[in-house]
Parts: C-alpha cells; sequence; structure tokens
C-alpha cells in the first residue's frame, strides 16, 4: 500500500510541475499517465524514486533559503482557454486515440536531445504563464510536415535536426489538449463526509513540510488531488509544494526544493512527508559503509531527534533500529525504524553522510492496539 500510494504521489507531482490539466484524474485510470507524458526531462517528485536529493538543512539550526520567485503569482490560463475553444470533434478525436491506443509509453523515433528538452521546458512554463501559444496545430499525419504525431501507428516523428521554438510548442499545446479532455471523462474523487476537506489538509501539509524542514513554502505552488485506495476505499490526500515556473530552473539548472505530503483523510494524520532537491547527489552506501552506519549510534540518534524534536512526538519510544535493506544503501539513505510503545512506528529516512532528513514516514498502530 505504501508504495503505490508513493508512486501516486510521484505522478502528482510530474503532473503538477508540468502543469498538466490532468490534474488528479490519471491515477484512477490506468495508463493515462503514460499515455499523455512525453517530456523525459520533466522534473518529478523523488517520492518513490531511486534518484537522491540533499536537502539543504540540518537537523541542527539551519534553514532551507527562501525561493526567489515572482513577488506577484503567475496565473495560468490554459483550462479556460480550451474550455472556449476545443471543439466536440477534436474532443473525440483524441478519445479514439486513447482508446485505441496499445502502447503502454509513448514512441517515438529518436529522443529528444538534452537542449531540445531545455528548450521545452522553458517554453512550456511560457506555454501556462505566459500565454504562448503556436501558429499552427500539431499534425497529426504524415505527408504535412517532418514533425508530427502519427496517430494511426501512435508514434512521434522528429525531424533529423532540433525541433523550432514552433515545433515544440505544438508538442506541448498537443499534450495539454489530450490532458484537457481526459479530464473531462473521468471525474476527480471526493471526499466523503467523514474525511477531511482539502484546505484542511494543504494546512496540514504546510505545518508538516514547515516543522521537519524549517521551510518558507510561502511562495510556493501548492497541488492537493485526492484518492481512494484499495479494497476499503481508504481515502488520502496528496498534497505537493513546487516553486512557479520550475521547469524554468530545471532547465536552467537552477536548484530548487519540492515537497510532497500524504495525509490520511479519515484521521487528518499526516503519514508521509518528503522533500526533493533538484541539486543533490547521492552517495550509494557500500558493505564497508554500512558496517560502520551500524556500529555507529549517531545514526539513531538523528532520527530520534527528528521524530522527537522536530516532529514533536511525546509518546514512549519502545524500539530504534538501522534498516538492513540493499535498495536503500543503493539510494544513499540510512531508514531507521522507530517503534513507539502503543504499536506505531516512524520510519525516518536519513541521507548519507551528512544525516540530513529526506522523508519521515508515520504508520499508526493496528486497531485494538
Amino acid at each position: 500500500m505504501k508504495n503505490k500510494t508513493k508512486n501516486i504521489l510521484t505522478a502528482l507531482a510530474f503532473c503538477a510541475v508540468s502543469g498538466g490539466l490532468l490534474a488528479f484524474n490519471a491515477y484512477a485510470v490506468p495508463n493515462i499517465a503514460t499515455l499523455t507524458q512525453t517530456n523525459p526531462h520533466a522534473p518529478q517528485s523523488f517520492a518513490a524514486s531511486a534518484t537522491q536529493e540533499k536537502p539543504a538543512i540540518t537537523l541542527a539550526s539551519s534553514k532551507v533559503p527562501v525561493l526567489n520567485v515572482e513577488e506577484k503569482v503567475p496565473v495560468s490560463t490554459v483550462k479556460d482557454e480550451l474550455e472556449r475553444t476545443m471543439t466536440a470533434e477534436e474532443m473525440q478525436q483524441i478519445y479514439n486515440y486513447v482508446d485505441n491506443s496499445k502502447n503502454e509509453f509513448l514512441k517515438a523515433n529518436r529522443q529528444m536531445s538534452a537542449q531540445e528538452g531545455k528548450r521545452r521546458q522553458a517554453l512550456e512554463d511560457r506555454y501556462v504563464y505566459d500565454g504562448v501559444r503556436p501558429q499552427n496545430k500539431l499534425p497529426l499525419k504524415p505527408g504535412i510536415s517532418s514533425f508530427y504525431f502519427d496517430m494511426s501507428k501512435d508514434i512521434w516523428i522528429y525531424p533529423d535536426r532540433e525541433l523550432t521554438d514552433e515545433e515544440l510548442l505544438q508538442h506541448i499545446d498537443w499534450n495539454y489538449r489530450v490532458d484537457f479532455a481526459l479530464s473531462k471523462r473521468y471525474q476527480n474523487q471526493q471526499p466523503d463526509a467523514k474525511d477531511i476537506g482539502k484546505e484542511e489538509a494543504m494546512a496540514k501539509a504546510r505545518e508538516s513540510v514547515s516543522k521537519l524542514f524549517d521551510a518558507d513554502i510561502s511562495k510556493m505552488k501548492a497541488s492537493a488531488a485526492f484518492n481512494k485506495f484499495g479494497p476499503e476505499q481508504k481515502g488520502e490526500w496528496l498534497v505537493h509544494f513546487q516553486p512557479y515556473r520550475a521547469l524554468t530552473l530545471d532547465a536552467n539548472g537552477s536548484a530548487y526544493m519540492m515537497y510532497d505530503v500524504m495525509i490520511d483523510a479519515l484521521s487528518g494524520t499526516v503519514v508521509d512527508t518528503t522533500i526533493f532537491n533538484s541539486a543533490y547527489k547521492k552517495t550509494p552506501i557500500t558493505s564497508e559503509m554500512n558496517k560502520q552506519i551500524r556500529q555507529d549510534p549517531s545514526w539513531i540518534e538523528a532520527a530520534k531527534n527528528v521524530v522527537l524534536k522536530k516532529q514533536g512526538e511525546t509518546r514512549a519510544i519502545q524500539k530504534s533500529t538501522i534498516i538492513q535493506d540493499q535498495a536503500y544503501d543503493k539510494r544513499g539513505v540510512v531508514a531507521v525504524s522507530i517503534e513507539l510503545k502503543d504499536g506505531s512506528s516512524y520510519t525516518v529516512e536519513l541521507r548519507y553522510p551528512e544525516k540530513t532528513l529526506r522523508c519521515l514516514i508515520y504508520d499508526p498502530a493496528a486497531s485494538g492496539k
């Protein structure tokens, strides 16, 4: 269950960063996200990723720097524009394409170059926030242009040269049209009367990020999605914070932070808070390093410091152990399990060798304990 929900956080962050109008509908529909995602260079949430980041925090007193963003929050008018201009014929064309597609992932005759990817990122932010549009729509069959999407064969055809800005804008525009059409077909899941609402979930997410990472997120873009999982249809809120124009920051190689927070909708309990730092370079843990870590009590103390001082936990700790898992070693993470006497527990993920917090996961006690 944890892995599934953390994978959805990854999808949430991609949609938020890319500005996708699918918003949060794709999570309930198999393969939709992979059908509509075409930019391999877009920054993503790393809540469930093997790529690692170096948070600009310590467990002492330093704070994440406040990001320099526009004083005036940028506003996107893409959804309103597509609402006015997309015809029923265009919508049905997209539905037919999606329904008939047999590919789990989009294909292309070549990969975009790194430079094309960076230009596309910068242009997407301009498309979303500045109203920049292509002069013509994307060709959807061969014979019109050397750049087109062949709907009949479900493949992108790129010319043997760098894509122009006009072609990249057509690429972006098509994906937003697909996202918009699908957002009309699939309805968002809604919280039940017993679940906390969106505003309360976002408030809890802001509080968690602030206390765990000492981060000022007041000028960051916040996105929230509600989903139900499993046979019991358990509700969870997924909240994502990122700087505005994050694609441009990524294209320029500028460091920035993002945060993902998962909240149990019924109890209102924050169960996962994760930081992503675009500039972090992981240090995989070797077997020799692993032996040294297990003999070093400072890792346990650092994890307890997070739970007791950062999280503010007041319940008694029963047991603290370093989790042995090669997956953590490959990711450059030391994971510490903190078990409480009432049966609940925390998993504290710390970066190696800095002992900086990457992620705090809370697992409540089973019913009846």
